[in-house]
């Protein structure tokens, strides 16, 4: 096994060095790799990147990871990632590279297309207001364009590499700059927009607003706390321990209950809007994404570097089923119905689709290498898949269980 020495390489180098390391290896094969410290901002960014491997402490302090070959990192691709629709059955997508785009769903066509960012990584629609919000990791900004046609309207700076905003109900934006430990908010008005930037913690991952508007919830993967933020003042009113390595959150349905994943100790917290912990049970290593059906019965939570969803009695966080991904499920979406749910797989070409009741797999779908994050038309007929090292759009029908259409940029 190849060995490598990046004790020595400046902290903001490791992760790059161990990435070009990790795509060098072939498929199946490993690295050992020594290095100085091992920090939850490492952790964190091997885990979005989707190198898989092993960590220990050696004896005189150092660390030693064991990095597993698998296929070309998600953060080193630069195509077509997420993907998010709208309620008139528009859907918009972006590169992890310059551009954005605007598919008209009901045609299977794109309607637009336009260089808004550095390295665009995730987007958030306000659809009432016609606004859409692109995080700019590259470019340490917040990038706000008219939906209809990409048309730049704001861009705000924010450190730390921002890259997944939400907009509340009340078209409040936010987005957390990971590097630097901060939550931007953005009020709109009527003479234009004011912005706070609020210090959270250690390694903010994906904030979750609350339906009444009172606050923001920002998982604090480094502190392993999720910090609630008011947005009427940007002030922060509380910090909540919910386990080691928090990622992204899920509200039930009915507001009363919280769901975090926790990355780094593989389990799945459960709490009250008002901090109190009500459950935590494992869920399997690299647990990051977990999602509620519609209906509020059952929370699906995607375990990364298992390869599986598991699935949870929302009430009582029973487990009652673990279903098989293909590798390195980076996207988990429900269908607006909760009919459908689909798990991509990065590291390979193919997509599963489940019941969302039962989950029973319904399909196994060849869509493209690099596959990461899916949205749906409103009626939940078909879901449009990005697919970042293929560099398309896979459009899959949730019907028949088949890919109908490719759809790239011009």
């Amino acid at each position: 096994m190849e060995e490598l020495d990046l004790r020595a390489t400046p902290s903001g180098e490791v992760l790059r060095g161990i990435i070009a390391a990790y795509e060098r290896i072939p498929r199946g094969e490993r690295i050992a790799i020594a290095l100085a410290a091992y920090s939850p901002g490492l952790r964190m960014g091997l885990i979005e990147a989707g190198a898989k491997h092993e960590a220990e402490r050696t004896p005189g302090g150092d660390w030693r990871l064991v990095v597993h070959g698998a296929s070309r990192s998600l953060s080193t691709a630069p195509g077509l990632h997420h993907i998010v629709a709208g309620p008139d059955g528009s859907v918009w997508t972006c590169e992890r590279a310059r551009r954005a785009a605007r598919i008209d769903g009901a045609a299977r066509q794109v309607a637009a297309v336009r260089e808004v960012a550095q390295a665009a990584s995730h987007m958030a629609l306000d659809a009432a207001a016609g606004r859409l919000y692109v995080g700019d990791a590259r470019g340490n900004a917040l990038i706000c364009l008219r939906a209809s046609d990409l048309e730049p309207l704001e861009r705000w700076d924010v450190p730390g590499s921002p890259q997944l905003p939400i907009v509340s109900e009340e078209g409040i934006a936010c987005v957390t700059g990971g590097g630097a430990g901060v939550l931007a908010i953005v009020w709109p008005g009527r003479n234009g927009f004011r912005t706070k930037l609020v210090e959270v913690g250690a390694g903010p991952h994906d904030p979750l607003a609350m339906p009444d508007g009172s606050a923001v919830l920002v998982p604090c993967a480094g502190d392993g706390v999720i910090v609630r933020v008011s947005l009427a003042d940007g002030a922060v009113s509380g910090r909540f321990p919910v386990g080691d390595g928090p990622a992204h959150l899920a509200l039930h349905p009915d507001g009363t209950r919280i769901y975090a994943a926790n990355s780094f100790d593989g389990t799945l917290a459960c709490l009250s809007p008002d901090g109190d912990v009500l459950g935590r049970v494992w869920s399997g290593n690299w647990a990051h994404v977990p999602k509620v059906t519609p209906d509020g019965k059952l929370v699906y939570v995607a375990n990364f570097y298992d390869d599986t969803l598991a699935v949870f009695d929302a009430q009582t966080l029973e487990r009652v089923a673990e279903l098989k991904t293909d590798p390195y499920p980076h996207g988990l979406d429900i269908s607006p119905d909760g009919t459908s749910v689909v798990a991509t797989g990065f590291c390979g070409d193919h997509a599963r689709v489940f019941d969302g009741a039962t989950g029973r797999e319904r399909a196994h779908i060849a869509v493209g290498e690099g596959s990461a994050h899916t949205a749906f038309l409103p009626d939940g007929s078909a879901g449009f898949v990005g697919c970042s090292i293929s560099d398309h759009i896979a459009v899959i029908d949730l019907g028949t269980g088949e890919r109908s259409g490719v759809l790239r940029l011009a």
